[in-house]
């Protein structure tokens, strides 16, 4: 090989042509680039910018509530339910779930904090709690929260949602109030910027279960309206309060969406 041929060849090494790949270039002494982290687990998810506020016993809360009761019969409930939501919903991708009812005062946001107790429980996913009862949100009082905004002012007044996100001292488990009550809710849940919220929540965080307490939905548009940006639906009824004819009036209205299943509350104990 020619000395012009070799001279050749080192100045192309120098310029990192060799291989295709060009040299590194970093100052000397400067350590190299190091590839980005994994993304968190769901199990080593840490709140930085997500405010963690304790939950304390409410009266709304004793006796009711997973994350207040030792109750093995209570505990084995949400499991049941929560195990069959899981079933029905994982393989598919539909972690976008909202829970609602036929009638008002039949236990629908109760069920709604329970499961996502629930999910966070498990050990595969972390759960988002969203409290879509603009008019008469109850979330924030039952689990003893007493936030200074909530979706509603992120949906109005452009507040950045992560500083309205709240840890309720649980690993896993985010809560988002419905912040101030609101006129013309029918209108906000069903604005492109509410669609565009839930949409950002799906594609986010996969491994999420986002679970949106929503009014009831007999007399009341705003869950209806709603209804078309989940992947599913679950329906509370109430043990000899619900009746048939409302029920069925009900599952007419939600003709063309996906339902999850019904759950019974408030059955006597045998």
């Amino acid at each position: 090989m020619s000395k012009i041929t070799k001279a050749l060849d080192r100045a192309k090494e120098q310029r990192g042509e060799a291989g295709g790949r060009p040299a590194e270039t970093r100052p000397a002494g400067a350590p190299a680039a190091q590839p980005a982290p994994p993304p968190p687990k769901p199990d080593q998810v840490s709140y930085t910018q997500t405010q963690v506020v304790e939950q304390p016993l409410t009266p709304m809360s004793a006796g009711r509530m997973l994350s207040h009761v030792d109750d093995p019969a209570l505990a084995d409930y949400y499991s049941m339910l929560r195990t069959h939501v899981l079933h029905q919903t994982r393989d598919k991708g539909h972690n976008i779930l909202m829970v609602t009812s036929v009638g008002k005062g039949e236990g629908k946001t109760l069920t709604a904090i329970n499961l996502a107790i629930s999910m966070a429980k498990e050990s595969s996913q972390t759960a988002l709690l969203v409290d879509t009862n603009l008019r008469d949100p109850k979330v924030a009082e039952y689990m003893g929260l007493s936030p200074d905004k909530g979706l509603s002012d992120h949906l109005l007044d452009d507040v950045p949602m992560h500083t309205l996100l709240i840890n309720p001292g649980m690993k896993k488990l985010v809560v988002l109030p419905a912040g101030r009550p609101i006129s013309g809710a029918t209108e906000i849940l069903g604005s492109p910027k509410m669609r565009n919220l839930v949409q950002e929540m799906k594609a986010k965080y996969p491994e999420r279960y986002v679970i949106f307490d929503c009014p009831h939905l007999l007399d009341m548009p705003d869950a209806l309206v709603f209804s078309s940006y989940v992947d599913q639906v679950i329906l509370v009824v109430e043990a000899g309060k619900t009746t048939r004819r409302d029920i069925r009036r009900t599952m007419e209205l939600l003709q063309g969406r996906s339902l999850l299943g019904i759950v019974m509350n408030k059955v006597p104990k045998e």
